[in-house]
């Protein structure tokens, strides 16, 4: 049982950052496929540490009365039921989350809900527990503008993993139970009682009625009511009114680009975006990397353009969440329980640019902003430091050459090696490349890397150019500015490169292949700029297993790779997945 929040604590300990930028902790080859994983790219800002205590699950377990036991034909319901939907209700709901062991009470805000209305009365709500989004449904009725839901209903299941950390073909189910505080009062334990939660449907709002006040909460736990530290204790959720507003048909919309950050501190970097001057309103777009068509509206006053408060974005289609534009400022904090100092970041009343109308430049004057997830919590999605704005036309041409900044060998103990890179979206000849036509490679032994699904869990298919703002918040991460963290899961190593490729429709424009040497410690020793345009040296590469037999795609393992190039030389390594 302790899977469940152990995992999310390694998780979110990789993504925070705590420990130097690419060390994490996690198991042992790198797997990890619960949805806790995704819920953990970011530490909410409105945490608190509790004196809530997860059970000892190693003690005797009191069994459960017959009538609050599941049962086996407990099904979880994964697509949406027939009925009148309705979508994207704004959430705001606060409860427990586990971070390294401690519960934490928080706010999760501006997550979009669905529920479902049937014919027949039947009520249901998608991911009724936002602490724990699981993509189900759980199933109740409707009296009036009352929906009652019986508890317990399986609502999350978590695979099974081998002592290697391998998944494995068993899983866990977990389930929602009414709880409520027990004697110690330092845990949740089933209420007895009652197993229903009531809610109210009313003014295109549907509220929990019952709630922490009546000392009731919605928790998760095993089937055999151990609480797992995750728990809602009020939840509500409401239609929001609010529009995306966007540009007339006669706007002039032109491509910009956004220059954010500080050389100084490594945080510079480049964006192109679309702005539209529409009378007195001034327009930005191609801010929000999973909603691009979505705009900010700002007013134009003289020399100035000003961003007054938060602005409507849509839902996020990749995060579900609601999505704002909002001016920003932030601050150094520090956790000192885990004496960590880090930007806390919180929301600015507006945001100024000083305005060049003969020029068309824009400069912030008094701060940044971000694209937030929810309007009343600090949950950035995107952050931009300083922003300024210049027109920007598309002229190809070769990226400037990338570099690795850091290498971490791989490891046995945590069955990964790592690698931070400097990206550039810069050509040589000074100009700024359009992001979305940019990509990078690996090279391992000269070799052209490929990312494997079985691997690179958030990948559908192989992958060898790799979009240069591509992140899956895990194994391929963005960093400040141009900084890319990747891990990897093989080793035997003694060259690393990358390149960076720029797509002009038919024509490909390539850096020089940056690549180093490394040596039997795992150390970069060494350095060459080879202009290249791809792996023509390399002939053939080819994988026996120990005992001689050819593999056509290695699978986890010890294997020997053989690399052939073009002048009748070839090498082999030993090489592990």
């Amino acid at each position: 049982m302790r899977k469940i929040y152990m995992t999310f604590a390694a998780a979110l300990f990789a993504v925070a950052a705590f420990a130097q930028p690419l060390a994490r902790n996690h198991q042992a080859n790198g797997q990890i496929t619960s949805p806790l994983r995704y819920k953990a790219q970011s530490v909410p800002q409105s945490w608190q540490k509790t004196d809530f205590l997860l059970p000892n699950f190693g003690k005797a377990r009191p069994m459960l009365a017959p009538n609050l036991q599941v049962t086996d034909d407990m099904q979880m319901i994964v697509d949406q039921p027939e009925g009148t939907l309705y979508h994207n209700y704004y959430g705001v709901n606060s409860g427990f989350e586990v971070f390294f062991g401690n519960v934490m009470s928080t706010t999760i805000d501006g997550m979009a809900h669905d529920f479902v209305v049937a014919d027949d009365g039947t009520v249901y709500i998608k991911n009724i527990m936002a602490t724990l989004p699981s993509r189900a449904w759980v199933k109740g009725k409707k009296d009036g503008d009352v929906f009652t839901f019986t508890f317990p209903q399986k609502y999350y299941m978590e695979p099974g993993f081998d002592d290697e950390g391998n998944e494995t073909t068993d899983s866990t189910s977990y389930y929602l139970w009414r709880m409520k505080i027990n004697e110690a009062g330092n845990s949740f334990i089933p209420d007895t009682e009652s197993q229903d939660i009531r809610y109210v449907f009313r003014n295109d709002s549907l509220i929990r009625i019952d709630n922490n006040s009546d000392g009731v909460v919605l928790a998760l736990a095993t089937d055999e009511g151990e609480w797992v530290g995750y728990a809602d204790f009020t939840s509500e959720w409401h239609k929001e009114k609010a529009q995306v507003e966007q540009p007339s048909a006669s706007a002039a919309i032109e491509n910009y680009r956004m220059d954010v950050g500080s050389k100084e501190d490594g945080t510079d970097d480049a964006h192109v975006v679309k702005v539209a001057f529409d009378g007195d309103n001034f327009f930005i777009g191609n801010i929000s990397g999973d909603n691009p068509s979505a705009w900010a509206k700002g007013k134009i006053d003289g020399d100035k353009v000003v961003f007054d408060g938060k602005k409507y974005l849509g839902v996020d289609p990749i995060l579900g969440y609601h999505t704002y534009f909002s001016p920003s400022g932030k601050q150094k904090v520090t956790w000192e329980e885990y004496d960590y100092t880090f930007d806390s970041i919180y929301f600015e009343k507006e945001l100024v640019f000083a305005y060049d109308r003969t020029a068309k430049t824009l400069k912030a004057k008094n701060g940044n902003f971000i694209v937030n997830a929810g309007k009343n919590v600090v949950y950035k999605l995107n952050e931009y430091v300083k922003p300024v704005l210049s027109p920007w036309t598309e002229v190809a041409g070769t990226p400037k050459d990338p570099s690795i900044d850091e290498y971490v060998p791989y490891d046995n103990e945590y069955g990964y090696g790592a690698l931070q890179l400097h990206m550039e979206k810069v050509s040589t000849a000074g100009d700024l490349l359009n992001p979305e036509k940019l990509f990078y490679n690996l090279y391992f032994d000269d070799a052209l890397f490929t990312f494997y699904p079985d691997e690179y869990l958030a990948l559908k298919e192989e992958m060898t150019d790799v979009p240069v703002n591509y992140t899956d918040n895990f194994d391929i991460m963005k960093k400040d500015g141009m900084v890319r963290t990747v891990y990897f899961y093989l080793q035997g190593m003694t060259t690393v490169g990358v390149q960076e490729i720029y797509k002009d429709g038919d024509t490909t424009y390539k850096s020089n292949l940056v690549s180093y040497k490394v040596d039997e410690r795992g150390n970069l020793t060494g350095i060459s700029r080879d202009i290249t345009t791809g792996s023509e040296d390399v002939k053939s590469v080819s994988y026996t297993d120990l005992a001689g037999r050819r593999i056509s795609k290695p699978a986890h393992g010890i294997f020997l790779k053989t690399v052939k190039y073009a002048d009748g030389s070839q090498k082999t390594v030993k090489y592990v997945r």
